[in-house]
């Protein structure tokens, strides 16, 4: 009886170290073969790229020309600059922020901008507030050669009267439509899309 429970343990042994080469068999082969697919000729792509995910075939995005690149970046840093100038407001120096701005505008938001600006310095200098804020991330939404909508994402804080002068959080998301006119990337329209 010893020699049939020695017996059939070492068939149970022999039996679990043949299940387990053969799942270490199958880990091995299926890492090599994830390795392989995600190689296009020694070269590393994203995954799922020529897999099918339910909604079609993933594939490659190739990279952009240098000239759409470099438009893509002029278009951004019009867009970072027109908010950096739009969310920086000290009551006591009003005309430079609306200078800026105004220097960076273009047809109706130009206008509906200028005509408002006499509003805006008379409320800021009542609460005298100050607002400052930086450009935390931009991204472009669209954009060809003569347009761009734009996204940019702001952080900074305000204080006036309402605020007994302490600094308030104040983070912004505003869109921009942009244009070019004579070689200058302009603001059309500006408007916020969330604030906190």
């Amino acid at each position: 009886m010893t020699d049939g429970t020695s017996r059939v343990r070492l068939n149970i042994a022999l039996y679990a170290a043949t299940v387990l080469c053969g799942c270490v068999a199958l880990l091995l082969l299926y890492l090599h073969v994830s390795t392989s697919d995600n190689e296009v000729n020694g070269t590393d792509v994203v995954p799922g790229v020529g897999q099918d995910v339910g909604r079609g075939l993933v594939e490659a995005v190739p990279l952009a020309g240098d000239a759409e690149q470099e438009r893509t970046a002029a278009q951004l840093e019009a867009a970072s600059k027109m908010v950096t100038a739009f969310v920086n407001f000290s009551y006591q120096e009003p005309q430079r922020t609306i200078e800026a701005v105004k220097s960076m505008a273009t047809g109706e938001f130009l206008s509906q901008y200028t005509e408002g600006a006499k509003d805006l310095e008379k409320l800021a200098t009542e609460a005298q507030s100050d607002m400052v804020a930086k450009v935390v991330w931009a991204g472009l939404v669209a954009g060809d050669d003569d347009t761009a909508t734009a996204i940019v994402a702001t952080s900074g804080t305000v204080k006036n009267k309402t605020t007994d002068f302490q600094p308030e959080a104040r983070n912004y998301r505003i869109q921009l439509e942009l244009v070019l006119e004579d070689g200058r990337w302009l603001t059309k329209d500006l408007q916020y899309v969330a604030l906190g």
